[in-house]
């Protein structure tokens, strides 16, 4: 990266770089990454790992020559976040052992008593604007879950889901109604992701991915069939989905 940077014989385009320029590329390969863990393909993984690793690479360059910080002090700052946030693993006097989830509320829990020693921030304060809408959402139903602000029960927000669908469905005509409902709609179905343990991120795309594969094994059976999908009616179109559905489940 020292290289590609170099001012006199370094590859103009990443020279041109700062960290405001690249900002969103961390989001689009954490993205990436995602779609080759949900595909389970090992090789794109691996792949993909390395374009995450760049990035951390190019804005630590970027940072020694702005003599703020290098990769040495992220790999350090990170250490020590681990150790400080795994007591049941690093501390010699912390002898309970913990489940998953019990290591997680105490991450959580170390992890906000730092915060209230760095700073006075307002709620929602530290959450980044330039997090995608679903990450967005998922870090302020956090925080506010935090300070006992959700549902009590799953079954609560199942509620909740079906109020706002019925909202929704009551004003669907009215353009910018149906905007905010809608958005109401998705607000509360992350919350329910939250409660089911599901991140919905990745199922999202796991429900795009499964589209996608489905949809083209549709276009596979209509073409040997002679059938052209685009000027067949939406009753012959379901029942090809149909099929392929029971083809995988008989798989």
């Amino acid at each position: 990266m020292e290289k590609l940077r170099d001012k006199d014989k370094g590859c103009p385009w990443d020279i041109k770089q700062d960290h405001n320029s690249i900002a969103h590329c961390s989001i689009e390969e954490a993205y990436e990454l995602v779609a080759a863990i949900t595909k389970n393909d090992q090789e794109n993984i691996k792949e993909e790992l390395g374009d995450v690793l760049l990035q951390v690479i190019f804005h630590s360059q970027i940072a020694k020559e702005n003599k703020a910080f290098d990769f040495n002090d992220v790999v350090e700052v990170l250490s020590k976040k681990l150790i400080t946030r795994h007591p049941n693993v690093f501390d010699p006097d912390f002898d309970l052992k913990i489940s998953a989830d019990e290591q997680s509320k105490l991450w959580d829990e170390i992890k906000e008593k730092e915060k209230k020693q760095n700073t006075n921030k307002e709620s929602f304060e530290s959450i980044s604007s330039s997090l995608s809408p679903i990450q967005k959402s998922k870090e302020i139903q956090k925080e506010a879950s935090k300070k006992n602000f959700d549902w009590n029960s799953t079954e609560d927000v199942f509620e909740k889901v079906h109020e706002e669908l019925n909202e929704l469905k009551s004003i669907q005509h009215k353009k910018n109604q149906a905007k905010e409902e809608l958005g109401d709609l998705f607000f509360v179905l992350i919350n329910l992701a939250k409660h089911l343990q599901v991140d919905p991120d990745i199922a999202i795309e796991s429900a795009n991915q499964k589209f996608m594969r489905r949809f083209l094994k549709l276009e596979e059976i209509a073409k040997k069939r002679n059938q052209n999908i685009e000027n067949a009616n939406i009753d012959d179109l379901d029942k090809l989905w149909e099929e392929v559905k029971q083809g995988e489940k008989s798989l």
